[in-house]
């Protein structure tokens, strides 16, 4: 019966991010996931020639998350490409850049000055709270309200655009004023997704961890409120529908990595407090979750309005009430689309609990596509196109007022010794795959009982 020190669960930003540290730090460990492919929700695969980026689309660290990671284990996360401009779409107008928003600079730099002067865990207390309300404790500039909430459609969705958490949004524009002298840094990794998973994954293995794709984890092994491994499903020898042939890898710790809404296939309830479980099923609802309908359109020509690298988004397109973004992905990376091509990737937040309604959906995306065409003319006679729908798996949990930070299930396990969640689900900060590599350095120095010097004293998350 295989023993070692952890299992993590789970092979996406946090997983791998977890056992490479773990790793490093001369622990044995296991990293195991259900799918064949590195990257979680944060997958690249190949389609037709091009390659379509599932979930995770840029890296928001401005330095201080996942490229210290990278550091930590002896790689290097290449900044590549970073996006320039922020073109926004406004009904009735048309397109306009952020930056004409914001003519009295003064307004801004008093709002910058405040935010930067606020020690992070003051902004603890605005986990319900909403970004506006912070901001007009500052100005009233409407420009520079704007500026943060348009960035806030970009980074942190939610089903209605203006109904952001303060707090989730407030650590990451402190982060990048401070690290990148920005409000908000995102780049596209030098080396790629598929590269930067495999660097990861390198980690792991040359320091003597183990990764098993393909695995399912059946559920952890919990006795007497000590977690003692888990159970991985096995292939039937005998009879196709052996349910009970399963396999136990012996272990004192299990880090999962598994959203809200599928821990509890793995976790028996019974091990966790009325109280804690009630919270991740209260987040787990359909209700909660970010949503959206995807497209990809490849064209001869870019279709932008300023800059090849910019992130355009809008709060509605014409002729639906759904936020959300576009940008040329092959101006990032040309190797995302073959030569002569440019593919580019937007999305229409839906509401979480729409997902299902496949309907509703259908009709949805056929009238945002008829959107595109009016905000883009040049996306009228694309030469490939593919549409998806990012509801199952989920890319996370709405961040509004009430439902981030303290309000959300703690990432240690009470009640059960040796069970951490490293899932930006649980409690956490950050944006996408550097919000899950944050949550599982969390699980990991806590595991390990104390900070690696690597990330200092003074990063919070």
């Amino acid at each position: 019966m295989p023993s070692y020190d952890v299992v993590v669960i789970g092979a996406g930003a946090a997983g791998l991010t977890a056992g490479a540290l773990l790793a490093k730090e001369g622990k044995r460990v296991v990293v195991l996931d259900r799918s064949p492919y590195l990257g979680g929700r944060a997958l690249a695969v190949p389609d037709e020639g091009f390659t379509v980026n599932l979930g995770g689309h840029l890296v928001e660290d401005g330095g201080s998350g996942l490229t210290k990671v990278f550091e930590h284990v002896g790689k290097e996360l290449v900044h590549g490409e970073v996006s320039n401009d922020m073109p926004i779409w406004e009904n009735g107008k048309g397109w306009g850049s952020i930056r004409d928003r914001y003519t009295d600079r003064s307004e801004l730099k008093k709002v910058i000055r405040a935010l930067v002067d606020t020690p992070y865990e003051a902004l603890d207390d605005w986990d319900d709270r909403s970004l506006r309300e912070w901001i007009h404790q500052y100005t009233d500039d409407q420009g520079v309200v704007d500026l943060f909430e348009f960035i806030s459609v970009l980074e942190c969705m939610t089903d209605n655009w203006y109904d952001h958490s303060a707090s989730d949004n407030l650590y990451v524009r402190k982060m990048h004023f401070e690290e990148r002298g920005t409000a908000a840094y995102s780049f596209w990794p030098g080396q790629g997704w598929d590269g930067m998973w495999r660097d990861l994954a390198d980690a792991i293995t040359e320091n003597g961890g183990e990764l098993r794709l393909g695995t399912s984890v059946e559920r952890v092994v919990i006795e007497n409120g000590e977690v003692r491994g888990v159970a991985i499903g096995r292939e039937p020898k005998i009879m196709p529908n052996e349910f009970f042939e399963e396999e136990i890898l012996e272990a004192s710790a299990v880090i999962s990595t598994l959203p809200v809404w599928n821990v509890l296939g793995v976790v028996p309830r019974s091990a966790l407090p009325e109280w804690y479980a009630s919270q991740i099923e209260f987040l787990a609802q359909d209700k909660f979750r970010i949503a959206w309908l995807g497209l990809y359109l490849a064209t001869e020509e870019p279709v932008t309005r300023y800059d090849p690298r910019e992130l355009a988004t809008w709060t509605a397109t014409p002729s639906t009430e759904c936020s959300g973004f576009m940008f040329d992905q092959s101006a990032m990376d040309p190797s995302c689309s073959p030569p002569g091509t440019h593919l580019h990737v937007m999305g229409a937040i839906i509401p979480g609990a729409k997902g299902r309604d496949r309907e509703w959906c259908r009709a949805t995306m056929e009238a945002f596509e008829r959107d595109i065409e009016t905000m883009w003319p040049g996306f009228a006679t694309p030469v490939w196109r593919r549409r998806h729908l990012v509801f199952e798996p989920s890319f996370g949990v709405i961040q509004m007022p009430g439902l981030v930070g303290r309000y959300r299930p703690h990432w240690r396990a009470p009640n059960v010794e040796g069970l951490w969640f490293a899932s930006e689900t649980f409690r956490s900060r950050g944006i996408g795959t550097d919000r899950a590599a944050r949550a599982a350095l969390t699980c990991v120095e806590d595991y390990l009982g104390g900070r690696l010097a690597t990330f200092g004293d003074g990063w919070r998350y």
